[in-house]
């Protein structure tokens, strides 16, 4: 297909007819078909498409860090006037990081677990020869402040672990930036970050375009997020580019098929709901299923005389057959309360209770009850599953670990847990690392629904799904809640989503719950300023509520 035009500017980023094919055990897979695609100085680029599309792989492409079994099977990549494609790995080494600077998708996988954040942004430096010694940590500093990092130079001698997921990927912002690149390859950069973190940052990518030309190359699921920040948008599809154009003219007037789809798929803060509105079968009287009261959680850190709290006299109540939300900025509490209700945590002050019991008190057969009721879907599916076992195994193992079944209704449930979040039997034989990050993280969610918990966790568990995989989660989620009385706790930043699943939505900052009721009032008349803040910072809401 013909390809528009990027801007009567200069050419920083120009590819041809892209292929590239994975060697796998069922045989050649071409991931990338024929992908053309300019992008000027100063310009900003966003590829949109589903999970699997092939996103990623064209940035793993144009940095040349695809897998061992991946390979350019044609085309050429042109940075000014050099070919990627046919330069060594030696000329490579030089310009990633330099002359092209990446944002991943997952920032565990991307930070070194034993070394100090600061020190892995001053090696980012020095290595680009761009600052030594005093000079380096004072610039790292100031580029963690520029990502959004308070108290920059106390967090400067922390480890990643000691960071929320949304803040690991600002730090991840802060090292692509360090060197301020000619391309900016940005592969979903903001999916973990909250909406005035993500407005912050997307700020910061646009003001690098514009002050020092940089060609933009933006990553996202979030056609919202791409009408509002791209100067164009290209669509993928199965390894392809069908669709491109200007981004208003693209989202006010789609062509094909399938970025219509994508369009109607798109949460917006005036979608319909879908939460259910009918009582779990059988109840008279909606019972509590999780109460946490008063509940307080502290942290020490290092450097730091006074402990930090995460969270500060919580109270939360979750009904049987409900879905209550928690939203806020990233490190506002979110995950820590999350990891209070599913006593990975044991809180410092305050009570947790289930069914009326203290969960601090369980002990043997009671605690794994507890545990097989209560499931968790976790933000990072990269890290919550076992490279080594097979994606039946993953999703089998809480079946074993429980002695439910043998091996052949094990098998027969791995497939019906697959069918049910949108994967294919076939997959079971595949491992993590054949998958994308959205069909890992279907993966994930397979896994906790193995057990038939009264209540799961979800902790961001939607936000590295496209649109379209989304909604199936989403549908699945109140399908199950009508089906089996369902509870969930989600906690999410992405706003439009949580006002169409909730019940009850809590608003929480610095660790305290400063708003609670109806998500339709909340998100309609916000009455703290914060709550506001956070609904003015959607990407594209103007649009989506239109």
């Amino acid at each position: 297909m013909t390809i528009s035009p990027a801007p009567a500017r200069e050419l920083v980023l120009k590819v041809r007819d892209l292929s590239v094919t994975f060697s796998t055990s069922r045989g050649e897979v071409e991931a990338v078909r024929n992908v053309s695609l300019d992008v000027a100085a100063g310009e900003t680029l966003a590829i949109v498409g589903e999970s699997g599309s092939g996103k990623s792989t064209l940035v793993a492409c144009v940095n040349r860090l695809l897998a061992d079994n991946g390979r350019i099977s044609g085309g050429t990549i042109m940075l000014d006037d050099l070919d990627l494609t046919a330069a060594s790995e030696k000329r490579m080494t030089a310009i990633r990081g330099n002359r092209i600077g990446l944002v991943p998708q997952d920032p565990m996988t991307n930070l070194n677990p034993v070394m100090k954040i600061g020190a892995q942004i001053v090696e980012a430096l020095e290595v680009h020869g761009l600052a030594k010694g005093q000079a380096a940590r004072t610039e790292a500093i100031r580029l963690l402040g520029e990502a959004g990092i308070s108290d920059a130079e106390a967090r400067f001698n922390q480890y990643p672990h000691e960071f929320s997921g949304g803040m690991r990927q600002r730090v991840l912002i802060a090292m692509a930036l360090a060197c301020r690149p000619e391309v900016l390859l940005a592969d979903e950069p903001t999916s973990a970050l909250d909406v005035t973190v993500q407005r912050l940052v997307l700020d910061q990518m646009g003001q690098l375009a514009s002050e020092l030309g940089a060609a933009v190359l933006l990553i996202t699921h979030d056609l919202a997020l791409a009408a509002e920040r791209a100067d164009r948008v290209a669509v993928m599809y199965r390894g392809e580019i069908v669709e491109t154009g200007p981004a208003a003219e693209l989202i006010a007037d789609p062509q094909h098929e399938y970025t219509r789809r994508l369009l109607a798929a798109a949460p917006g803060m005036a979608s319909a709901k879908v939460a259910s509105v009918r009582p779990a079968a059988g109840e008279a009287e909606r019972e509590n299923l999780l109460e946490l009261t008063g509940a307080v959680k502290k942290y020490r850190i290092r450097g730091r005389h006074d402990p930090f709290v995460a969270v500060d006299n919580v109270d939360l109540v979750i009904p049987r057959g409900q879905t209550v939300a928690i939203v806020g900025e990233s490190g506002s509490g979110k995950s820590t309360t999350a990891r209070l209700a599913l006593r990975l945590e044991d809180a410092d002050g305050g009570t947790v209770r289930y069914r009326g019991t203290d969960v601090s008190a369980l002990r043997g057969k009671e605690l794994m009850a507890f545990r097989r009721s209560v499931q968790p879907v976790f933000q990072n599916p990269y890290g919550s599953l076992d490279p080594r076992y097979t994606i039946g195994q993953v999703v089998a193992e809480p079946l074993r670990v429980h002695k439910i079944g043998d091996a052949a209704t094990r098998r027969k449930a791995v497939t019906d847990l697959l069918d049910q979040v949108a994967l294919p039997a076939s997959f079971a034989d595949r491992y993590p690392h054949e998958l994308s990050g959205g069909q890992r993280q279907r993966v994930a969610i397979a896994r906790a629904l193995a057990l038939n918990p009264e209540l799961v966790v979800m902790d961001e568990a939607v936000s590295a799904l496209d649109v379209l995989v989304q909604e199936q989660i989403l549908d699945l989620m109140v399908s199950l809640q009508d089906e089996l009385g369902l509870s969930y706790l989600f906690i999410s930043h992405d706003l439009a989503v949580v006002r169409l699943v909730s019940h009850h939505v809590y608003v929480m900052s610095a660790g305290q719950v400063v708003e609670s009721g109806d998500p339709d009032t909340i998100f309609r008349s916000p009455r703290e300023e914060y709550t506001k803040q956070l609904i003015a910072a959607i990407p594209g809401h103007t649009l989506t509520a239109a």
